[in-house]
């Protein structure tokens, strides 16, 4: 009797847990009306489309290409047109002139100035196209660490939606299994021929399968929610087939990416590079203060005079061609210390190369050592798969032969379906694994990605 009271507070704890946990799906689930199911490419074209981090990156490159411009047309003359217009009142109001002892005169001056100055030695601003060219590099290769890891973020979630729908197959097959062993037991109960307990026991074990499964359906919600951060809502499956979760050639992989190409391949370390080759450029640019500058000018200028005070007007046409050399000789100490703000500037970014190359090769072992591991439970699962076929096989002969009950063998078919699943859940793991290190190397490319998952 004790033991009926327990299984029946049991069954009605699990009901209420699977009526919260079911309430709380239906819930997150109501924009989703409607939803089909999209590929990872099919994702991937919904980030780019509607995050804004990629618009931002094409106009942060716009931005650079117009510095470059900018530094270009330093290198071009300057050119000035300039025209006055004074009108003038003179008025004379003592003079010891007796022929002009008072008057009054008023008349325009017209002047029109050209004037066009070319830089010959300018070191600072010749230079200045260098910095531009190595900047909008640096703004390119951290546009390309921003999109990888973008990527990299939503394939990671593409693959939490796939292995939260494996975990509800999986659960899907407890409860199926353990619904159909129950109603085997209710039969047998009936004709007599099997105890209560028993029939309680199963039934608590099937709103546990139940509850399991509710709870497999809200970490798939969950893991929804977390690729929609990057594609939007409209779908609720993503598609993936087993024969895409093929297993990884190790070898082929390790001649294809290895710790030294993680340093030179890796986007990170290759905009840390960038970093450097900028500090570089701005330092050769400071080098250039110390030397004198040279420009060369051509001036023209007319000015025309209708009158004066004392009669008549004037036309004056002046031509000038100057050469104008300046060498700087104290500023305040402000030049040496832009050089060694441009040397500790060069330190800081050789020191950010090094941090982002031991951290590719970190992460490169770490990964490595990952699928390893991974690979050695798809190993192990699968062995128990071959095992557990062998084992339904056996116990279905026997149960023909009258040797064992049913349930002896819808325990062996529930067993073999869930390790089919565990295999997908360790071979998906792999390819996830897979996913990242092709992101660490910045070749992750999600068109042949997706045609792996779909084929």
């Amino acid at each position: 009797e004790g033991n009926v009271m327990f299984s029946f507070f049991r069954a009605l704890r699990q009901c209420f847990c699977i009526w919260a946990l079911g309430t709380s799906i239906v819930l997150f689930s109501v924009p989703l009306a409607g939803a089909q199911t999209i590929t990872l490419s099919q994702a991937y074209d919904r980030m780019l489309s509607s995050d804004l981090e990629f618009e931002i990156l094409d106009l942060e490159d716009d931005v650079a290409e117009e510095l470059v411009r900018q530094a270009k047309g330093e290198r071009y003359p300057r050119v000035n047109l300039s025209v006055n217009y004074v009108n003038t009142r003179q008025e004379i109001k003592r003079s010891d002139n007796t022929t002009f002892s008072s008057g009054i005169s008023t008349f325009p001056t017209t002047t029109v100035s050209f004037s066009v100055v070319q830089p010959i030695f300018d070191l600072p601003r010749w230079r200045s196209m260098g910095v531009a060219q190595a900047e909008a590099e640096l703004v390119k290769a951290r546009a390309e660490v921003v999109r990888n890891r973008m990527a990299a973020r939503m394939s990671s979630a593409f693959a939490g939606v796939a292995r939260a729908q494996l975990r509800v197959e999986r659960a899907k097959a407890f409860v199926r299994a353990r619904s159909q062993l129950e109603s085997a037991l209710s039969l047998q109960v009936d004709a007599g021929r099997e105890d209560i307990d028993v029939l309680f026991r199963a039934q608590g074990n099937t709103f546990g399968a139940r509850s399991d499964l509710a709870e497999a359906e809200f970490g798939k919600t969950e893991a929804l929610f977390e690729l929609y951060r990057y594609t939007g809502p409209g779908f609720e499956n993503v598609a993936f087939r087993d024969r895409g979760l093929s297993s990884v050639n190790m070898n082929r992989l390790k001649r294809t990416f290895s710790r030294a190409t993680a340093k030179s391949m890796s986007p990170e370390v290759q905009a840390a590079q960038a970093g450097v080759i900028v500090a570089q450029k701005q330092q050769v640019r400071q080098k250039g203060n110390f030397y004198p500058t040279a420009s060369l000018s051509v001036d023209v200028t007319s000015e025309e005079t209708d009158g004066s005070l004392f009669g008549g007007g004037s036309d004056v046409l002046t031509s000038e061609l100057g050469l104008n050399v300046t060498q700087s000789i104290y500023e305040g100490g402000v030049r040496r210390s832009k050089m060694r703000e441009a040397d500790l500037r060069i330190q800081i970014a050789e020191a950010r190369v090094k941090q982002a190359t031991d951290l590719a090769g970190q992460r490169y072992t770490g990964l490595m050592s990952s699928m390893k591991k991974a690979r050695s439970q798809v190993s192990a699962v699968s062995l128990q798969l071959r095992k557990a076929d062998q084992a339904l096989v056996a116990t279905q002969d026997r149960e023909q032969a009258g040797r064992v009950g049913a349930e002896q063998t819808m325990e062996a078919r529930l067993r073999r379906d869930t390790l089919r699943t565990d295999v997908k859940l360790a071979r998906l793991r792999v390819v996830r694994l897979q996913f990242e290190l092709y992101a660490l190397f910045g070749s992750l490319d999600i068109d042949a990605i997706s045609g792996q998952l779909d084929s």
